[in-house]
């Protein structure tokens, strides 16, 4: 899968005896897990082995290419008057990960969207869920979250940030964006639309990607996002600065890690087996092969319980106890993030966890059991490395 999605970075032809010895279904397989089957499609295709695979496989393959493709388009083409309308409004917002990223890669939908991210001022709020709801899209917003989610059929999905971190998301982003406005700069004159400098959209970039590093999991697309914007930005970034920056997040290990794998496994064509890492990027290269672009519910339950261990040295058995009655019950952080008015206001707790336990049932019992079962099968395999790169922490 790295191999193809190199060669389509570097618009070089993969080699054809290397190809006809993949197992091509596999590698489909593994570029969907990843989000990566448009890049890994347009390697492929070039090859002979790809021309005289499976129908069914060459079919379905192409077509995640094409509808990744489609997908961005319209995606691009909703965002543009989504913003435009905020503009008019005058509610100042800033694009966010893919959005960007898409735009740097060498063609146009090797990098696959799977939603919109955009910052904006949440004292513009009302106005913008007015707005989305006249444009025809379901709204989901709950008081305490980090950002509101719209969704329109067919592929239409906006995760519109009031902030970028949450006190439960277990790093320091939390603490260092709460004035993001400072790190943003102004389009224009007059214009609401704002961005990061370069060095501020790697950090941002870098702590996104940890967020989701030491909790659940991230997959290995981020490292390829990682290789094309230090392509395009890395040599004019202010390395002193970022540095500085990165201590203060606590990411500074992570990054160094990431920036080296995402050089070794993109800078040029290579097989796994042409690739030397060390130990520890082998660690964490495979953490990353099996979090997927979403990470998984055993990474993320497995950091859980190994941080209260840490915390507390219980038994395992004690701390899968604890880690089904806090997700029953959650504590007042969890409250105070989630929902600031139950905090405030703690008699109507027990009557919202019944709803909670009632709608859980109802609409969710396939992910309680997948967690459930998650819960009992933690430490019986070994566990990913992302838990090695943040003792301590919590995970609601």
């Amino acid at each position: 899968m790295l191999y193809l999605a190199a060669c389509a970075l570097h618009q070089a032809v993969p080699d054809g005896a290397q190809a006809a010895g993949m197992d091509l279904e596999r590698v489909y397989q593994a570029s969907r897990f990843h989000g990566m089957a448009s890049i890994t499609c347009m390697g492929a295709e070039r090859t002979e082995a790809f021309a005289h695979a499976a129908p069914a496989l060459v079919k379905s393959w192409k077509e995640a290419k094409e509808k990744a493709i489609r997908k961005n388009m319209l995606l691009d083409a909703e965002r543009g008057q989504v913003l435009k309308e905020m503009e008019d409004m005058g509610i100042w917002y800033a694009p966010l990960k893919g959005i960007l990223l898409q735009d740097m890669y060498p063609k146009y939908g090797m990098r696959q969207m799977s939603d919109n991210d955009i910052l904006y001022d949440a004292r513009g709020q009302k106005k913008l869920m007015a707005m989305m709801k006249k444009r025809g899209y379901k709204v989901e917003s709950y008081p305490g979250a980090a950002h509101d989610t719209f969704t329109k059929p067919p592929v239409y999905n906006y995760e519109m940030h009031k902030t970028l971190f949450s006190r439960s998301d277990g790093t320091g982003g939390y603490p260092y964006y709460q004035e993001i406005g400072k790190k943003l700069v102004p389009d224009g004159p007059g214009l609401y639309s704002r961005h990061f400098s370069d060095e501020d959209f790697y950090l941002y970039q870098t702590a996104h990607a940890y967020k989701h590093y030491v909790n659940g999991g991230i997959g290995l697309r981020s490292l390829m996002d990682v290789y094309v914007y230090l392509q395009k930005k890395g040599s004019s970034l202010d390395w002193d600065y970022l540095g500085k920056e990165l201590a203060k997040l606590g990411m500074a290990g992570f990054e160094k890690k990431s920036r080296a794998l995402a050089q070794k496994l993109f800078t040029e064509p290579k097989l796994p087996a042409d690739i030397r890492l060390t130990a520890k990027e082998e660690e964490m290269f495979q953490f990353l092969a099996g979090s997927g672009t979403y990470g998984t519910i055993q990474n993320r339950v497995e950091k859980t319980l190994q941080d209260m261990g840490q915390m507390d040295g219980s038994s395992a058995k004690s701390r899968k106890r604890k880690y089904l009655l806090r997700r029953l019950f959650p504590d007042m952080e969890w409250f105070q993030d989630s929902y600031p008015f139950l905090a405030k206001h703690r008699v109507f707790i027990p009557f919202f966890l019944l709803y909670r336990m009632a709608r859980g049932v109802i609409f969710s019992r396939k992910k309680i059991q997948s967690e459930y079962h998650a819960v009992r099968e933690a430490g019986k395999k070994p566990a990913g490395n992302a838990h090695k790169e943040s003792p301590g922490r919590r995970r609601k």
